[in-house]
């Protein structure tokens, strides 16, 4: 599942664990906290500072409430929406020689000004999810993106600095 924030409640959630559950009661459930919308509208440092706090306040904070709600359940979170502001940071620093504008079609971090994904952003949440979900080793995964800039070595990073308090075991 991935956060929202036009449905901050718990009820989405709690209503597909819920039937996640009924289905198979061994289910394990992940919440994924994307990255933020419109980051042309902010500086890297800013969006980074900005999505850092909603993804401790928000994100582990609903972690909590539904593991206080579903206690015999394993309930984790994978913060992929991490990417996002380390791809950003990375270029604005002019160190993304993979990228050659923040959004817009070719080589970009977002394909439009709201922030939807382009290739080099999904390849690195696809990777932080690899990690969060099944612990791959990414050092020798064999997949290879194809970029300049070193994606595996980005995503454990952000995956080794997530607080194992909210990491599958």
């Amino acid at each position: 599942m991935t956060y929202h924030p036009s449905y901050p409640s718990l009820t989405g959630y709690t209503n597909w664990i819920d039937y996640a559950l009924a289905e198979n009661p061994d289910t394990r459930i992940f919440v994924a906290i994307p990255w933020l919308t419109n980051p042309g509208s902010n500086s890297a440092t800013d969006y980074n500072t900005i999505w850092n706090a909603a993804h401790v306040t928000l994100g582990h904070s609903m972690i909590d409430d539904l593991r206080n709600l579903y206690p015999a359940v394993d309930i984790y979170e994978i913060p992929y929406g991490q990417a996002a502001g380390e791809l950003y940071t990375l270029y604005a620093a002019g160190q993304l020689p993979d990228v050659d504008q923040l959004s817009g079609s070719g080589d970009s971090i977002f394909s439009d000004s709201f922030g939807h994904a382009n290739d080099i952003l999904e390849d690195l949440a696809e990777l932080i999810w690899l990690r969060a979900i099944y612990d791959v080793d990414l050092s020798t995964y064999a997949f290879n993106p194809g970029y300049t800039t070193d994606l595996k070595a980005i995503a454990d990073a952000v995956m080794d600095a997530h607080d194992p308090a909210y990491d599958a075991p």
